[in-house]
């Protein structure tokens, strides 16, 4: 790092328009309870020892008018900036909130771990790094993280449409320019071929039944144990087919 580390974020990026699943990050998980998806996220990342806050990042389209209320009825920050330059809000909410490194997270992925993110933060400090990617968790719980100066070096230099409309492409693509680390991690019984993000309603399906069946506040050591006892679980969104970046 280029300077003593003082602040550490996450920045969840959440929007309500979504083709095959829309308003996702406000429907109720469980199902029937009174606590939203996005709500669910930030409960999780409030957890993490590492982190001195969180900030929801959406954008300034009215439709995404209910998430900052939303997000603000929870007692959390809210930054709204450009709904397509995605990388340039991540920026500036950095920098509005005096980032020095940020974590990011995304208001579909409700089965965070805090355990998993506080060893992804540590890894990150200790290797010096501008971006750290996990592998190795299940989809929608491997965690991104990005210096404040990385982040403000790719908003400056990125150019291409796919590379301002996500946060992390144009760091990934130079690692002439980047200290890029991949931390692998492992949570016995939750293989990275599960999937406990949220795109279709099968998704939705397989979460509130971990919602339901785990203890509040479970982590991927239960979920693990509990596809050990069922072992058909993960075969409700196996089928599902994810869009890469």
């Amino acid at each position: 790092m280029d300077h003593q580390v003082t602040r550490l974020g996450a920045l969840v990026q959440a929007r309500m328009g979504s083709t095959r699943l829309p308003g996702k990050a406000l429907l109720p998980l469980p199902l029937g309870g009174p606590t939203s998806v996005l709500a669910q996220v930030l409960a999780r990342a409030g957890r993490a020892a590492t982190l001195h806050t969180t900030v929801v990042a959406t954008s300034t389209l009215p439709a995404d008018d209910v998430l900052a209320t939303a997000a603000a009825a929870l007692g959390v920050p809210v930054f709204r900036g450009d709904e397509a330059d995605v990388l340039g809000r991540f920026q500036q909410a950095a920098a509005a909130h005096g980032l020095d490194v940020i974590v990011r997270l995304t208001g579909d992925n409700p089965a965070l771990d805090p355990h998993y993110l506080d060893e992804a933060v540590g890894g990150h400090l200790a290797a010096g790094a501008d971006y750290t990617l996990t592998t190795g968790l299940p989809l929608g719980t491997n965690l991104e993280i990005i210096s404040r100066a990385a982040l403000e070096r790719a908003a400056a230099q990125a150019r291409l449409p796919e590379e301002r409309e996500h946060v992390t492409p144009y760091l990934r693509r130079h690692p002439e320019q980047f200290r890029l680390q991949t931390l692998p991690l492992t949570a016995p019984g939750a293989p990275a071929s599960l999937r406990l993000t949220l795109d279709y309603p099968s998704d939705y399906a397989l979460l509130h039944l971990l919602f339901t069946t785990l203890p509040a506040g479970f982590g991927l050591a239960e979920v693990g144990a509990l596809l050990a006892a069922q072992p058909w679980l993960p075969h409700i969104n196996h089928d599902n087919q994810q869009v890469r970046v």
